[in-house]
């Protein structure tokens, strides 16, 4: 069968993508990716199927994606699909009414995070989820990375007999080893050997929420605490202005993007997940890889993988002083550490990269048929 994968934005042929390619070629698909490549970073042409650059814009009301809409249905009489794979809320909107004005079936979408889950706005919870209660009647399955996501799809009417199944996330490589050394590493970055090293990645975003840390240092008042923040985003600036004015620009770090996380990971005490909403967060599991123990917000995503404080200390997104006496603990009580980060390390192999490809491989398996099968 030629497959029609859709998803938003594409920077890197990440493992994610690679987890959700790779079981479909292993079994004999063609597959045409068709996502707004425009900041890719790396060379595209390396990516194992032909690649489609759209003009889809995560936000919904943005009118280009009426073009992008315009571009997949070309893209599916073009290439003469036969079945659609997407991913991502307007991705997944986008690819399922274009399927069903041409009469695509099967239609497979992975949902990585409903964006109507507990504690969202309520825009969310009323119009996102209105949009995935309908979108179910064109959907024959439905993948879900999370336990809320799973009960509230199993309350979906999928098209047919489709149901929803719930995998471990999209993969992470495990057994990742570090080169240097913590003292090497503390080094290089300028941190003291004896700190206590809170250590976070990702987008510096509002829904990361980055500030809830910043405000529990200046709640704690301990020099040895430093808090390293690895990113990009529009708040930067922002929580950096929010830094100095609490008197704490020599302990929070903003070292940009990094591609050397296990490295820095491996230096640090502690990972911190502050977001006010999530899937499952490939940085919580690199970390229990390595063995952290970890802090995080009470929200889905991070409840599935840290459990009732198995794997880490969970806090109310937005109450910093709940955060503050976490970090003070988690400094406090080292053998409490390495308890949750030996129970870490254990769990994480549940959502390998090997046990993702696998239970994708299952799932299509049973959905996709070659014609003349």
């Amino acid at each position: 069968m030629k497959i029609l994968m859709v998803t938003n934005k594409v920077r890197t042929y990440a493992l994610g993508f690679q987890n959700s390619i790779n079981p479909l070629r292993s079994l004999g698909h063609e597959i045409v990716w068709a996502a707004d490549f425009s900041h890719f970073n790396g060379d595209i042409s390396k990516i194992p199927c032909k690649t489609y650059q759209i003009s889809i814009n995560t936000s919904p009301l943005k009118p280009c994606n009426i073009k992008a809409l315009r571009q997949l249905l070309k893209i599916i009489k073009d290439e003469g699909i036969d079945a659609v794979v997407c991913s991502t809320p307007i991705g997944g909107l986008l690819a399922r009414i274009a399927a069903k004005i041409k009469g695509i079936r099967p239609v497979i979408y992975a949902a990585h995070g409903f964006k109507f889950c507990t504690g969202a706005p309520l825009i969310n919870r009323t119009l996102y989820k209105l949009e995935e209660v309908l979108l179910a009647h064109w959907t024959d399955v439905l993948i879900t990375i999370t336990d809320e996501d799973y009960a509230a799809a199993q309350k979906f009417k999928i098209r047919g007999q489709g149901k929803p199944y719930l995998v471990h996330g999209a993969g992470v490589k495990t057994g990742v080893k570090v080169e240097k050394s913590r003292e090497e590493k503390r080094k290089e970055l300028g941190i003291p050997e004896d700190a206590f090293v809170i250590v976070s990645a990702g987008d510096i975003v509002k829904s990361n929420n980055n500030k809830v840390i910043i405000k529990a240092l200046a709640e704690i008042k301990d020099s040895e605490i430093y808090y390293i923040n690895c990113g990009e985003g529009n708040k930067k600036a922002k929580w950096i202005k929010l830094s100095e004015k609490l008197g704490l620009s020599n302990n929070v770090r903003f070292l940009g993007y990094r591609t050397d996380m296990a490295e820095i990971m491996n230096c640090s005490d502690i990972l911190a997940k502050t977001s006010l909403m999530e899937g499952v967060p490939r940085v919580i599991l690199e970390a229990m890889d390595l063995g952290l123990a970890c802090i995080g917000s009470k929200t889905r995503g991070i409840t599935d993988l840290l459990g009732n404080n198995e794997g880490g200390i969970l806090c109310y997104r937005k109450d910093y002083k709940g955060f503050a006496e976490a970090i003070k603990r988690l400094k406090e009580t080292p053998e409490l550490r390495k308890k949750m980060g030996e129970r870490n390390r254990m769990m994480v192999s549940d959502y390998s990269a090997e046990q993702v490809s696998g239970e994708l491989y299952q799932i299509y398996s049973k959905t996709l048929r070659n014609k003349g099968e």
